[in-house]
């Protein structure tokens, strides 16, 4: 049996999810949904593999997430993607492995705890005019500032406010390219998307009203966003790779290996490619 993890607040399948099923069943292999914060977690337990997929509503308590991750593994339910890269991708500090690692990432600093006075200094001592602060574990752009030096006395934290967090540079090339999400199932390239910002916004979440559409990738962007999984604690199964298809370089956004929404319903056979992978898991 395979459950994917969804979440009392979303607890229904995506479009996406809906299709895996169907493939998976389509193919003899028994699978269901369930949320993972509800009271019953009996599912889990019965379950051989559990997938994450669709826990979208933990930000709020990361801390309670986290602590279902560790009882899953503790208890030897087989998590995919297994609990250690699920720990360290929960935390956006993975983005400072990957730099010095050597790969393209945005300049980054952890601040231990924002505070308007900590983001000042960052931002003075680095030239920079503006800088996004990010919840250090966050979701779909959910806490997400963007900060200007020039409206310094008018800075509202609000919930950051001496949390601990991540300042970012400031890529405003974002709103003219879009952002390329490559899709990986089990280490193989499966499917790409490009995502369109709206005219004067600079997230690229689907809350604020990114467009999204079918797109296709060259070899090298492939070999590229690859290495980025090769640098992560293991392999993932599964994992989206989001950046910027920059002229000079791939520069990476986000490295979702947790719950990413994979777009299937834009690609056909990506689905059924997706499940054949799965079921080979289960032998």
């Amino acid at each position: 049996m395979i459950v994917f993890a969804t979440c009392n607040r979303f607890p229904d399948p995506t479009p996406s999810l809906d299709l895996l099923l169907k493939a998976l069943q389509a193919d003899g292999v028994d699978a269901g949904f369930h949320p993972w914060n509800h009271a019953d977690q009996r599912p889990f337990g019965a379950a051989d593999i559990v997938l994450p997929i669709c826990c979208w509503d933990y930000q709020p308590e990361v801390a309670r997430f986290r602590a279902w991750i560790d009882g899953l593994d503790a208890a030897g339910v087989a998590l995919l993607n297994p609990a250690p890269l699920l720990r360290w991708n929960l935390r956006k500090t993975y983005l400072l492995d990957l730099a010095a690692s050597g790969l393209a990432v945005p300049r980054s600093f952890q601040l231990a705890s924002a505070t308007p006075e900590a983001i000042e200094a960052h931002l003075r001592r680095q030239g920079w005019q503006s800088a996004v602060l990010k919840p250090v574990s966050g979701q779909g752009g959910a806490g997400v500032l963007k900060l200007d030096l020039a409206d310094r006395a008018g800075w509202d934290l609000g919930e950051q406010l001496g949390a601990e967090a991540l300042l970012q540079a400031v890529h405003p090339e974002i709103a003219a390219l879009g952002e390329i999400t490559l899709v990986f199932v089990d280490g193989e390239f499966s499917h790409a998307v490009q995502r369109r910002l709206q005219p004067g916004e600079w997230r690229a979440n689907h809350q604020y009203g990114v467009s999204v559409e079918a797109a296709s990738v060259d070899a090298g962007l492939i070999a590229t966003a690859r290495r980025y999984l090769d640098a992560a604690p293991s392999l993932p199964f599964y994992a989206r790779v989001d950046g910027l298809a920059r002229p000079d370089r791939f520069l990476l956004m986000e490295l979702e290996a947790v719950e990413p929404y994979f777009y299937f319903e834009l690609v056909p056979g990506t689905a059924e490619r997706f499940a054949a992978a799965l079921k080979r898991r289960l032998r």
